[in-house]
């Protein structure tokens, strides 16, 4: 490899902030919130020209209920929309017994309000490049835009990039799946006359069998892997908040790293091709998709897990599910005992540093469910919450009174189960 060397430069400092949260998914959103909720000037940076992440951008827009802590605030101003309701299925499929669909662009505009009602300093169409380290403690991040490149300083950064990005930077300690779970790119088709097809294939889950069955007859040529992974469902549909309208997933692809640009324009061409070669054989072969069209394909391919961040603790899937951790500080679900631990949002050897959303530190597979949106929203509410206080204390995240964290949770509607 070739390289080139950079000259020298000033970079100019932009802004200068208690908390500085990192990517503005739903546990970015999250984390600025309650930040600037427990007296923190706050400032969010994010890539897109919108906020929500895999929600909105992914198109990952069916997800277990919202009950508990911020997504319960998250979910009432759905509902006084009218964009959030269960995947009601005539037929029933018992995968989508417990879903729930919304409006991604409502979300957007929910989240962007929750934001500037806080007053929370937004910044979008912006990239993190670096992050700014002092003697092992991170003090702010480099950033680059059209502006050029530039700076912008904190006493606390939280990194909810979904790939940990601010973390490697810093040089945190990380894991990665030696073999990830599969991207999958998302899509919403509209007049999807749904009683006339689900008529045909009965529910849902037999959507894949249907394309299967073309796949072999030789109806279709399609590449991407059809029959699910482990909490990666292959091809899939479901229905959403309105009326004659599905959201798709176009299948698994696999062997390729989404911390790689080459693998991910790889990914996106497949993977949008494929998806209309879907759209085209249902419109061709299953009654009900005669009138229908793809209404809009996600901004990005969907990404399931990369970087790893390792905190004190990284808990399996049978100990977040089970355990009642002593430093409990999310809890997802009302009605289930899923819980994660303080230690999991606080990196190893990097201060002054949070993560937030599915670059936690947990086992792969305690990511399986904590990768989706309502645990991404209470691990942002936890490390949003915690840099505040980790101020108003004058202490390191890691020497956080973690009693006092869960207090100040508990006040604020996040039922710990303690």
């Amino acid at each position: 490899m070739d390289w080139i060397t950079e000259t020298e430069r000033r970079i100019p400092v932009v802004a200068d902030v208690d908390v500085l949260v990192c990517g503005g998914g739903v546990a970015g959103v999250a984390a600025a919130v309650c930040a600037a909720r427990n007296g923190a000037s706050t400032m969010l940076v994010e890539r897109y020209g919108f906020l929500g992440g895999m929600a909105t951008a992914g198109l990952v827009i069916t997800t277990p209920p919202l009950t508990n802590g911020i997504n319960v605030e998250i979910s009432n101003k759905l509902v006084e929309r009218d964009v959030y309701r269960r995947c009601l299925n005539p037929g029933e499929d018992p995968a989508q017994a417990n879903l729930t669909a919304f409006d991604p662009e409502i979300l957007k505009y929910c989240l962007q309000t929750m934001l500037l009602d806080e007053r929370v300093r937004l910044l979008l169409h912006t990239y993190i490049a670096q992050a700014v380290v002092e003697d092992g403690a991170v003090k702010g991040v480099v950033i680059e835009s059209k502006a050029g490149r530039q700076a912008i300083l904190a006493r606390m950064v939280i990194d909810a990039t979904g790939d940990g990005d601010v973390a490697w930077f810093a040089n945190a300690p990380y894991e990665m799946a030696e073999t990830p779970l599969p991207l999958t790119l998302m899509f919403n088709m509209v007049d999807v006359d749904i009683k006339k097809a689900l008529g045909q294939i009965r529910h849902w889950g037999n959507f894949r069998e249907v394309v299967g069955e073309a796949v072999k007859k030789g109806e279709l040529s399609y590449d991407l892997e059809l029959q699910p992974a482990k909490w990666a469902p292959g091809v899939y549909a479901a229905n959403l908040c309105y009326p004659d309208e599905i959201n798709v997933w176009t299948g698994n692809l696999y062997g390729k790293s989404a911390l790689d640009p080459d693998d991910l324009t790889e990914a996106e061409t497949i993977s949008r091709e494929h998806a209309m070669r879907l759209v085209g054989f249902l419109r061709k072969a299953v009654r009900g998709f005669e009138s229908s069209r793809i209404e809009y394909t996600a901004t990005q391919v969907g990404i399931r897990e990369t970087r790893r961040i390792l905190g004190a603790i990284s808990p399996s899937l049978d100990e977040v599910k089970n355990n009642r951790f002593h430093d409990t500080v999310a809890k997802p679900y009302a009605d289930t005992e899923m819980r994660v631990p303080y230690r999991s949002l606080v990196p190893q050897r990097v201060e002054n540093l949070l993560v937030a959303g599915r670059c936690i530190s947990a086992q792969q597979d305690a990511m399986v469910p904590l990768r989706l949106i309502p645990v991404c929203l209470v691990t942002g509410q936890a490390a949003g919450t915690a840099a505040a206080l980790a101020i108003k204390e004058n202490v390191a995240p890691r020497q956080l009174d973690v009693a006092l964290l869960q207090r100040t949770l508990a006040s604020q509607g996040m039922e710990l189960g303690l």
